[in-house]
């Protein structure tokens, strides 16, 4: 293997995060979507037992799944390169404070609009959704200040960063669902959840969306 190679799902905002990491670092990527081409992902999974997206491949053949996995390897990897983690001080601690809130809600958002709907009938369903969906929300709650504190800047000192690109896929995500429900199954059942994403994240992200590398992930 002489290239690197992303396998990746194009509206995730996991494998969002990814292309926006190697953007950074400034490393090219040959970019295989994993519903248009499900025989060349199926491979890659034989590479990485993780039965998802995003999965990282690099020129000698390594294979490197969960999209936090994969920055923390680029960043140990290409250590020459712009960080995608701060190190150290405030920084550091809002980065993992940001990163970690926001996978809790989408974790939880995914499994339970996308993985655990056919539980439906169970007579438990409602109260562990309810239970689940008030975690999410609660996680999602939690950035308003931050992002209401650090509008028209990027989310720490340390500029453009792992936080940064955390936050800014996963809010363009929420607010394309409603586009994309109705041709969508999958989306609906995300939006029939009930979550309601903070207007302090869509402003937040308001003075980002015109960065290239945004605009680069379509």
């Amino acid at each position: 293997m002489t290239s690197r190679t992303l396998y990746h799902f194009e509206a995730s905002p996991f494998s969002r995060r990814v292309r926006l990491a190697l953007a950074h670092k400034g490393l090219a990527a040959e970019l295989v979507e994993g519903r248009a081409e499900p025989a060349r992902l199926a491979e890659a999974r034989k590479l990485c037992p993780l039965r998802t997206a995003p999965i990282l491949v690099e020129p000698d053949g390594r294979a490197l799944g969960d999209s936090t996995a994969i920055a923390r390897y680029l960043d140990a990897a290409y250590p020459d390169a712009p960080r995608i983690w701060p190190a150290t001080g405030e920084a550091a601690r809002a980065t993992l404070e940001a990163t970690t809130w926001m996978d809790t809600a989408l974790n939880i958002l995914v499994d339970l609009g996308t993985r655990y709907e056919t539980l439906a009938d169970s007579k438990s369903w409602s109260s562990v959704r309810s239970e689940m969906v008030g975690r999410a929300q609660a996680a999602l709650d939690a950035l308003a200040a931050p992002a209401e504190a650090r509008a028209g800047k990027t989310w720490t000192d340390a500029g453009w960063s792992a936080a940064d690109f955390c936050i800014a896929t996963a809010t363009i995500w929420v607010e394309g669902w409603p586009g994309r429900a109705p041709t969508n199954p999958r989306v609906a059942q995300l939006m029939s959840l009930g979550v309601r994403l903070p207007t302090a994240l869509s402003r937040w992200t308001d003075a980002h969306r015109a960065r290239p590398d945004l605009l680069a992930l379509g």
